[in-house]
């Protein structure tokens, strides 16, 4: 008969038994997260699926509030003179609805074709004299509008890809098209500033603005650089728009246009202008990203090929 242990003793069998570091548990806990592969990081950022999302959409909300006091202005006098209560209103309802745009949880590419849809629509309503862009015929014609227009939109959105996907070969095939299109703005541009008959100060802003487009050549230098695209894209919206605001500093400026008319056009401009590139630009992303990322790392080399002669050559 197995004698008792003696009083005071615990039994081994009902003793708590206390885990050491080495238990299950313990190893769950203390087990490290798989770590970020140095490629991964590298793949994220020469080819980001989604770029400047969140920067996007506050700047979104900039060119919203941007507009709507420029409704305001527009409200108490500022613009073309006719139909100054629409122009307000059609100011109050772009801002709104791109409010609307940043703030609700729409998709990546849905959220970019609806700020470049917006962007469209201000610009025509402006052609046609209307809204916050009402001054844009009302000197040049709308076929220079135009031209200015899609040169503001184009060359920024492609400087911005190009700044994102410096790795990518297309980018620069999306630089060179942005550039063919600004051709007519930049020849009447560079006509103006040659006419020796025009204000003084037009053919500055003219020729500025030839200077800044022509910058954006730097966009194809190589891929160990962003090409400064950020900044390119930036000085495109500012002077092709200011260019438009110092109108009103030559005799043009004090006909009977409107009060400060081009000054508001120019903010018009400008507001149109980055909304357009940014939902262009991120259209192209959406569209060209999964392919960047592809081709932004060099593939792992194939193992060479064994011939037949050197099966046979003799084993050192």
């Amino acid at each position: 008969m197995r004698p008792s242990p003696p009083m005071g003793t615990v039994n081994p069998s009902t003793e708590s038994v206390t885990r050491g570091p080495t238990s299950g548990i313990h190893r769950a806990a203390t087990t490290p997260q798989k770590p970020l592969l140095a490629s991964e990081v590298l793949r994220e950022e020469l080819a980001p699926l989604q770029p400047a999302g969140a920067e996007c959409r506050r700047w979104l909300l900039i060119v919203a509030a941007a507009l709507s006091l420029l409704g305001v202005g527009i409200r108490f006098g500022l613009g073309a003179p006719a139909l100054n209560a629409d122009n307000a209103t059609i100011g109050f309802s772009a801002a709104g609805a791109l409010a609307a745009i940043a703030l609700l949880p729409f998709p990546y590419a849905l959220r970019a074709g609806l700020s470049s849809g917006l962007a469209v629509t201000l610009v025509a309503l402006g052609v046609r004299g209307a809204g916050p862009l009402a001054g844009l015929d009302v000197d040049g014609g709308w076929l220079s509008a135009v031209a200015r227009m899609v040169a503001l939109t184009a060359v920024p959105a492609a400087l911005l890809l190009r700044a994102r996907y410096r790795a990518y070969q297309r980018a620069r095939h999306v630089l060179a098209a942005a550039l063919v299109l600004s051709v007519p703005f930049v020849a009447q541009e560079a006509w103006l500033a040659l006419d020796g008959s025009a204000a003084l100060i037009s053919r500055i802003g003219s020729a500025s603005s030839v200077a800044v487009v022509a910058c954006a050549l730097f966009g194809f230098m190589g891929q160990g650089t962003t090409g400064l695209g950020n900044l390119w894209a930036w000085l495109v919206w500012l002077v092709l728009s200011a260019e438009i605001g110092l109108r009103q500093l030559t005799p043009l400026g004090d006909s009977e246009a409107g009060l400060l008319v081009y000054p508001a056009t120019s903010v018009g401009v400008l507001c149109a202008a980055i909304l357009g590139s940014l939902g262009l630009f991120q259209l192209l992303a959406a569209w060209l990203g999964p392919e960047a990322r592809r081709q932004s790392l060099p593939s792992p080399k194939a193992p060479p090929k064994v011939t037949e002669e050197r099966l046979n050559e003799p084993v050192a």
